[in-house]
């Protein structure tokens, strides 16, 4: 199987990629917003934005077929909505791949300065230092193109579900059963953290990379890819929730708001002295890993994005162009991760959503497409959009 799973098959690395994309965002996220809520309510509102994303993702996927498999979100706006959908899509685009890579900046580079300062007898007390190294590394990473970040995500994918499991059977056995199943003590909580979970499922800005990556011709396939891609998060969500939230200070994880405070909050909780030990490096390092393999995802997609829009022919000036923004927000923001994260919704309901649905709206009428993408889900998943933009707004 691990020979299989590392076998350079493009579908298997796309499959990868969009799990890994999505992985980064919630798996950390979600434990830091639980509070009020309960397993129970979260769970519910996790396969709510799970369906809704797919159907999106579905939609991107017939629309971006209709214009030219794998062009950019830019060309896509640009061919059907001309200079105004060009700019809204411009503007959503930078301003949610800026949010998430401030995100994963910020939550990357806390947890490597974490690890450095651990192993190496070093005062490097400014999380900057991290941030910075972050960058240089998984930046150019991501800069260098899909098939290498395919390579790269395979291998460290794989680490990280090794690791997942790991601490799956470290946390598991601190799982109350009567902890999952409290009520939520503040209901109304959910709909300001909805927008969290839905960003959670975003990988949607890197769709047309993998549909260039996979080629277009294989639209079955594809489809499988971003349902199955997506549906392994969902799972591991799930599962990491009940962990997590099950433990006996579950409810209390939100209030040390960071992802080394989680970390710090679960070992102090721990019954077991035999993992004591092993506890905060194995956490560590599945965050470390989750963290990266969103990075990769959403720094490739916004690298191409912007390589295409720029029409530079500097690799490097491009990388410039991604990369710096978002390391000076992590570094000049405090608490950026769950609060990037936030901000992010509202530019990923309009990219990943209401814009593909307007180009799929002009299509039709052009006698391009012959039905709606998604089916029956389309008005709703449009709808669904909405909620989320609005939410975003309301809550921000």
């Amino acid at each position: 199987m691990l020979a299989g799973m590392l076998k350079r098959s493009p579908l298997t690395g796309a499959t990868l990629l969009v799990a890994g994309t999505t992985i980064g965002a919630g798996m950390l996220a979600l434990p830091l917003i639980s509070q009020g809520l309960g397993f129970p309510m979260l769970a519910g509102l996790l396969l709510l934005c799970w369906v809704f994303m797919a159907l999106a993702a579905l939609i991107t996927l017939e629309t971006n077929l209709a214009i030219s498999p794998g062009a950019t979100l830019f060309v896509m706006a640009r061919e059907t909505l001309g200079k105004a959908g060009f700019r809204v899509c411009t503007l959503a685009m930078t301003f949610l791949f800026y949010s998430l890579l401030a995100a994963y900046i910020a939550g990357g580079g806390e947890q490597l300065i974490s690890t450095l300062s651990a192993i190496f007898p070093l005062s490097l007390q400014k999380p900057v230092y991290g941030m910075v190294l972050f960058v240089l590394i998984f930046g150019a990473i991501s800069a260098v193109g899909a098939r290498y970040v395919d390579s790269c995500n395979r291998v460290l994918f794989l680490l990280m579900m090794a690791v997942f499991l790991v601490a799956l059977t470290m946390l598991l056995p601190g799982v109350e059963v009567r902890t999952l199943q409290q009520a939520p003590t503040t209901p109304w909580h959910g709909l300001a953290v909805i927008p969290v979970i839905f960003t959670s499922f975003g990988y949607h800005g890197s769709i047309p990379s993998l549909i260039a990556y996979v080629g277009g011709e294989q639209k079955q396939q594809l489809r499988t890819v971003f349902l199955l891609g997506s549906f392994i998060p969902l799972v591991l969500y799930l599962l990491w929730l009940a962990a997590t939230l099950g433990q006996s200070n579950g409810t209390t994880l939100l209030d040390n708001g960071s992802v080394t405070g989680m970390i710090e909050a679960l070992a102090a909780g721990t019954t077991d002295n035999r993992y004591q030990p092993w506890f905060v490096p194995i956490l560590s390092s599945f965050t470390n890993l989750a963290l990266v393999t969103s990075f990769l995802g959403v720094g490739l997609g916004f690298f191409d994005f912007m390589h295409s829009a720029t029409a530079s022919k500097s690799r490097l000036q491009t990388a410039v162009i991604v990369f710096l923004p978002p390391l000076l927000v992590a570094w000049l923001i405090p608490d950026a991760f769950v609060a990037a994260l936030g901000f992010a919704a509202f530019a990923l309901a309009i990219l990943a959503i209401l814009l593909p649905a307007a180009m799929a709206w002009r299509l039709k009428q052009q006698g391009k497409l012959t039905r709606w993408p998604g089916g029956v889900g389309f008005w709703p998943t449009v709808a669904f959009g909405v909620v989320i933009a609005l939410l975003s707004l309301t809550h921000a």
